[in-house]
């Protein structure tokens, strides 16, 4: 193997540009020529490529996003025909072919589910295919913890932080919305580390009678304010998830968001205390990446360099603890669920007095 591709796809987290650093840094030195496929699935399929050298990565590790560029709409074997709206095709074949005229033998991808499930796909048409898992939801089995979470919860706590000096000036509640999709570890362990007085998570639904007590309780007991750390899919007892919209073309079609504004105008109407929303959204997914996630992001970078080079492809690379590990690609995904009995964090919030809306 003389020449592999690097591509990075779906959402952007912090860490990104760690693993990029690594797998050039290490290819080089091992006599590989590495290019990057820039954007995604977009470039895999329409042939936006650039060559990287060492010159190209000193000093990115630390930097948020990711230097080729993301999409996560596109999928390479569902892949939307030109001028033909509705319309879709398989690109998967001749995007390899693009990649083999130039003389590449291997690709390195790192995405979410949905980008590893393409990767998949690739590598069962004959490119070997080494993937890593990258997610600020920390819910994707191949890893613990995923690359992005630690950023995104060191950002998440920071925000909250700062909202307590103006939620205590105004004596308000204020409800911050989180993301994370249908996985609470985020909202959990943010909202935890940063002293939120009430966490609420897509795993158990809420009951709203249960919350609006529990803010009277504290405001009553002397407090001057109240965090609620709401996931951006929890949802009532008996209701539906607040959703934003349908993007019917992505592979994760739903969009939540709303949930900070419903919830804040029903504290505020049920309890007579003022109440603001506050959605953190992308402020999660951005800025510099924190040691731990430089560190996981060039461990796994080089792992998978390693695996190339030995002539060892299709599998997803992850940790597990201090370990790295590496499993074959599944035909189906199996996201890794936060365990609300079992997660120490959930047990120490609960033995805390931290109320989880139930």
């Amino acid at each position: 193997m003389k020449k592999i591709a690097i591509m990075t796809a779906g959402g952007d987290c912090a860490g990104l540009n760690s693993v990029i650093r690594a797998v050039v840094m290490s290819a080089v030195n091992k006599g590989l020529e590495v290019v990057g496929v820039m954007d995604g699935y977009i470039g895999f399929v329409e042939r936006r490529y650039r060559n990287l050298t060492k010159n190209d990565v000193y000093d990115i590790e630390k930097e948020g996003g990711t230097i080729l560029g993301s999409s996560n709409k596109e999928c390479p074997f569902h892949y939307p025909k030109k001028d033909k709206k509705g319309e879709y095709e398989d690109r998967v074949k001749d995007s390899i072919e693009g990649l083999r005229e130039i003389g590449v033998e291997g690709m390195i991808i790192i995405g979410g589910d949905g980008t590893l499930d393409s990767a998949r796909v690739i590598n069962e048409a004959g490119m070997p295919v080494i993937g890593i898992p990258k997610t600020i939801d920390n819910d994707m089995s191949a890893s613990e913890p995923t690359i992005g979470f630690q950023t995104a919860v060191e950002n998440s706590v920071q925000a909250i932080r700062k909202l307590k000096s103006t939620a205590y000036s105004h004596r308000r509640v204020i409800v911050v919305e989180m993301m994370g999709r249908t996985s609470g570890y985020l909202t959990l362990y943010a909202g935890f580390a940063a002293g939120a007085d009430i966490i609420l998570l897509p795993e158990q639904d809420y009951d709203l009678d249960v919350v609006c007590n529990e803010v009277k309780k504290i405001m009553e007991s002397g407090k001057r304010y109240v965090i609620v750390a709401a996931a951006e899919a929890c949802k009532e007892k008996g209701k539906k998830e607040t959703i934003a919209r349908i993007v019917s073309d992505s592979f994760e079609q739903k969009r939540y968001g709303g949930i900070a504004a419903k919830l804040s105008a029903q504290i505020e109407e049920r309890t007579g205390y003022e109440s603001r929303p506050m959605v953190l959204g992308h402020l999660q997914r951005g800025g510099e990446a924190c040691t731990s996630d430089i560190l996981l992001g060039a461990r796994l970078g080089n792992y998978a360099v390693n695996l190339l080079y030995d002539n060892r492809s299709g599998y997803i690379v992850g940790a597990k603890e201090s370990a790295l590990v590496k499993i074959r690609f599944p035909k189906n995904r199996e996201p890794r669920i936060l365990d609300l009995e079992d997660n120490d964090i959930c047990r120490a919030a609960r033995d805390m007095g931290i109320n989880f809306g139930v």
